[in-house]
């Protein structure tokens, strides 16, 4: 096995706390990736292109900008799921190792990125509860109660680089 990231759906898009409450607007989705689709089509561009135009502060076109509107009524639609409103993302231009990118603050990602760890181990220890990890009747299993395969690793620390460059506080 390698030990650069790979991205597994079992292990990371099926284990992510989505949340349980709150609906996102469709309407703010649907906008988003309408407008999105209207300047690839009218610039004859791909998504590549269109997100290098995105993250360039110095493209200050009105479908540039209307995009980046959308953007952040999107990612607030998401934090609103959540029950966090009362999280400032703070959207700016900030140097990040893959370059300039127009993203949500610092401190914001920081305070996201813990309150998913938080909600995991939350979710983690309901399903302890309910059974679904250990030797306490679901020996084998692992979130929402699907049978472990072959593939399937135990939670041990790896030598492999962590996705997510932060201190982690234990909750």
């Amino acid at each position: 096995m390698r030990t650069d990231i790979n991205y597994s759906p079992t292990d990371c898009f099926e284990t992510f706390p989505l949340p349980y409450t709150g609906r996102m607007e469709s309407e703010v989705a649907s906008s988003y990736y309408e407008h999105r689709h209207s300047i690839m089509l009218s610039r004859g561009e791909g998504l590549t292109k269109t997100y290098n135009h995105f993250h360039d502060p110095e493209d200050t076109s009105d479908v540039i900008h209307k995009l980046r509107e959308l953007h952040i009524e999107l990612d607030q639609a998401v934090a609103a799921a959540y029950g966090w409103n009362d999280l400032n993302l703070g959207h700016c231009f900030q140097s990040i190792k893959q370059g300039v990118r127009f993203t949500i603050s610092e401190v914001a990602r920081r305070e996201v990125l813990q309150r998913l760890l938080k909600l995991n181990h939350e979710r983690y220890a309901e399903e302890v509860k309910q059974g679904l990890h250990g030797k306490t009747g679901g020996a084998g299993r692992v979130a929402g109660g699907r049978k472990k395969t072959a593939r399937s690793r135990p939670n041990k620390p790896s030598a492999t680089p962590m996705l997510f460059d932060i201190d982690e506080e234990q909750p």
